[in-house]
């Protein structure tokens, strides 16, 4: 009796611990599979009109989002053709475009380029066609580590085979443990004495990953194997495998961590693990034993040696044919290593849990299977972080050192829409999570004077004043008392000027004529035209307000530029369209809030003042930085160096810069030397095969020849002349006083001005 009693006491306790470990893996199990992933989605590709196919980097978009290209006409969805003459376009999912599934493909026909027609595939014409949302994120837990699960069926079977022949050969035969293995590693570890090979099947590798920590014990790798065991009874081979691929490292994708094989598969290959060939899924399966030495990126040979002794494996094991094999081993490594998706951790996704903070009542950015749909758009965020990180390498050659890093902050914002399309707040989001694009409050300097301009266009509308780019003002030193006492304003350098034009006195920058214009038109206006525009942050009707002394945020300050950039349409800031939960129902909505706050002739005629800046005035450089193509834009330098700003602007988009110190620290660096080196680099990437569309010029604009010295119409003896834009009616009448051809002449031409001028003034508009 106490002999049976001896052997069923040790049964009964195995046996429950068995069945313990049993519900603890199933537990384990289901608490990392049973909730849905949110997904952070980039703003769709809306293809219009006039577009240019290179510019919106169509084809990488489409590779994304696993479209292939085919020859001739596309029959399946996710199919795409391309010549110099049209686009078609088998869109994977129609009701994207508001339509329901169609048989026929989208046909988008080019001239010189850009798009000029858009059809329906019954032939109709479309003002556009927009592509899937691309997926820029993913979190599948609290953890917030990226995944992208796919059941086994949606992996490609040379890639499980080369899988299972890498890491664990029996693994279809054994029962979680190779007995085979671990005798051979443990006669190996035991002469070296140190674990000097190991011995784990997939499923224990699937154990450790789950439940266990990766340190090198005896005693984890008993419980290593229980936890093999319990797996191997409560989930089929199948179930294990598919699980093992899901989770298995897979290299760096930049700072973030490769997981699972369609991650992987995507960043790669731009293939989703389904369509993998059979010497990518070698390639594939044989990093994962050390998969950063083996980076595919980055070592290509040694990448290559690995591949052929996983499809060498293969064909011993009669995995695959001798013609596969060969195949397969003379393929070249084709490696279209991916972007890093934006980053989970950075500041326009830290910005987006601001925003679900505000509107949700949640400190949470992590709901299981919620959906965030976000204006980002993934290109111009890979643009803006590249050319930050590389501009700031440029700069700090020649920057001021300091006890700190050099620091930039870039804002990109569609002015068709108002919608942020890149946000780059600091250069190591790791180093600092302080957002400087949104939350660094920095004087904008000289950036600001657009408005004085602005604001001084606006009164020539309401006739309380007659302002014009051509108008004369005194550059000559300017005085105002002050609370403090008497304030001089000074120019660059200490240089000197005496009678300008408006349009001298922005592409130069002079601070005494822009102040004396500011306190012509008056200070109170030029605060209410910037409050108009979009500068919310305190400000007061002060000489020095008109020089940018008042401190904003490169977010602000990038909107006020889009009313410009809008033909004086003014947006809220706009980051979210919407948040749906794992059913799809609408959660939140963001509403887009325009306004027109301004004539568009005015501000069309300040956006052509400010193309000067960067052809003639304190922008000229970017010539040099090979900006060949008309922008709009202002530099701002505050006093001591502290900040380098440029912001400007096309029809297309605006982006807004600034560079300096966090402490306030002198840089050494003006607009033009800092941050406009970050904008061109910005710029030249999203302009990557042409230039932008002309900006259109709106009803009541008319052109004169004028001597940009005088402002006065040009005769043919000014030595220099310039086709000035003014509102209608207002452009000069007397030719240039200082280069005159006859006198009798010139006052019989400027009586025939005045007759026709008034004519036109009596026709009906």
């Amino acid at each position: 009796m106490i002999r049976r009693i001896f052997f069923v006491l040790p049964a009964a306790a195995l046996l429950v611990h068995i069945l313990l470990l049993y519900i603890e893996t199933g537990k384990g199990i289901s608490e990392r599979t049973k909730t849905s992933p949110t997904i952070f989605y980039g703003q769709p590709l809306e293809i219009r009109k006039d577009d240019h196919p290179g510019n919106l980097h169509l084809v990488e978009r489409l590779n994304k989002l696993f479209y292939r290209q085919v020859s001739g006409k596309p029959s399946k969805p996710g199919t795409f053709s391309s010549d110099k003459a049209r686009i078609r376009l088998l869109l994977h999912d129609a009701g994207h475009n508001g339509r329901s599934k169609t048989s026929g493909p989208v046909e988008i026909s080019l001239a010189n380029g850009r798009v000029a027609t858009i059809a329906s595939p019954e032939g109709n014409p479309l003002d556009s066609v927009r592509l899937e949302p691309e997926e820029i994120g993913r979190l599948t837990g609290p953890t917030m580590e990226p995944r992208l699960p796919v059941p086994l069926s949606d992996i490609s079977p040379s890639l499980q085979k080369a899988v299972i022949v890498c890491e664990d050969k029996r693994f279809y035969s054994h029962f979680g443990i190779d007995v085979l293995a671990v005798g051979r590693a443990l006669s190996v570890n035991l002469r070296e004495k140190r674990f000097a090979q190991g011995a784990s099947t997939i499923t224990q590798q699937l154990a450790r990953n789950v439940f266990l920590s990766p340190e090198k014990t005896f005693a984890r790798k008993l419980r290593e194997m229980e936890f093999a065991l319990a797996l191997e009874l409560r989930y089929s081979k199948k179930q294990i495998l598919e699980m093992y691929l899901n989770r298995i490292y897979l290299g760096q994708a930049g700072d973030r961590g490769l997981y699972g094989v369609e991650e992987a598969s995507r960043f790669y290959f731009s293939r989703h693990a389904a369509d993998l060939s059979l010497e990518e899924a070698a390639l594939l399966a044989g990093i994962i034993h050390a998969p950063n030495r083996y980076s595919l990126a980055r070592n290509s040979r040694a990448a290559l040696e690995r591949r052929g002794k996983v499809l060498s494996r293969m064909r011993q094991l009669e995995m695959i044919t001798q013609p596969e094999f060969e195949q397969a081993s003379a393929a070249p490594v084709k490696i279209h290593a991916g972007v890093p998706p934006a980053h989970l951790s950075s500041y326009f996704i830290d910005y987006i849990l601001r925003i679900t903070k505000e509107e949700l009542g949640s400190e949470r950015l992590y709901h299981p299977g919620y959906r965030y749909y976000t204006t980002l758009d993934s290109f111009q965020q890979t643009a803006a972080e590249e050319a930050v990180a590389r501009g700031l390498e440029t700069i700090e050659k020649t920057t001021r050192p300091a006890r700190e890093p050099l620091q930039a902050a870039l804002v990109a914002i569609d002015p068709k829409t108002g919608r942020i399309t890149a946000m780059v707040g600091g250069r190591s989001y790791a180093q600092t999570r302080f957002n400087r694009a949104v939350d660094a409050l920095r004087q904008p300097g000289s950036a600001f004077k657009p408005f004085v301009l602005l604001a001084a266009l606006s009164q020539s509308l309401t006739k309380h004043g007659n302002w014009t780019l051509s108008t004369l003002v005194s550059g000559e030193p300017i005085s105002f008392s002050t609370p403090e006492g008497m304030w001089t304003p000074t120019n660059f350098e200490n240089k000197q000027y005496t009678n300008i034009t408006i349009r001298k006195a922005i592409e130069d920058s002079v601070n005494t004529a822009t102040v004396r214009l500011a306190a012509d038109v008056g200070f109170n206006e030029v605060l209410k035209t910037a409050r108009a525009a979009g500068i919310v942050s305190p400000l007061l009707p002060v000489p020095s307000m008109a020089l940018g002394s008042f401190e904003v945020s490169p977010l602000e300050l990038a909107y006020a530029y889009a009313t410009l950039a809008s033909g004086g349409t003014r947006f809220e800031r706009f980051a979210l369209f919407s948040v749906t939960t794992p059913d799809g129902d609408r959660l939140w909505s963001g509403k887009m809030k325009p306004k027109q706050v301004f004539d568009p002739r005015t501000t069309y005629l300040t956006g052509y003042a400010l193309e000067g800046v960067l052809e003639r005035g304190t922008a000229r450089e970017a010539k040099s930085l090979h900006l060949d193509f008309p922008v709009s834009g202002k530099t701002g330098t505050t006093n001591g160096n502290r900040d380098s700003w440029f912001v400007g602007y096309t029809p297309d988009i605006v982006c807004a810069v600034w560079v300096g110190y966090d402490s306030g620290a002198d840089t050494g660096l003006t607009g033009a030397t800092g941050a406009l080196r970050i904008f061109t680099r910005f710029m030249r990437a999203f302009y990557s095969l042409s230039g932008p569309p002309a900006v259109a010029v709106p009803d009541g604009i008319e052109r004169s020849v004028i001597d940009p010295e005088s402002g006065y119409l040009a005769t043919s003896l000014c030595p220099r002349i310039f086709p000035e834009a003014y509102l209608r009616s207002t452009a000069p009448r007397e030719t240039c006083p200082d280069h005159p051809v006859h006198p009798v002449m010139d006052a019989l031409r400027n009586k025939m001005r005045e007759a026709g001028a008034f004519l036109r003034d009596l026709l009906p508009k």
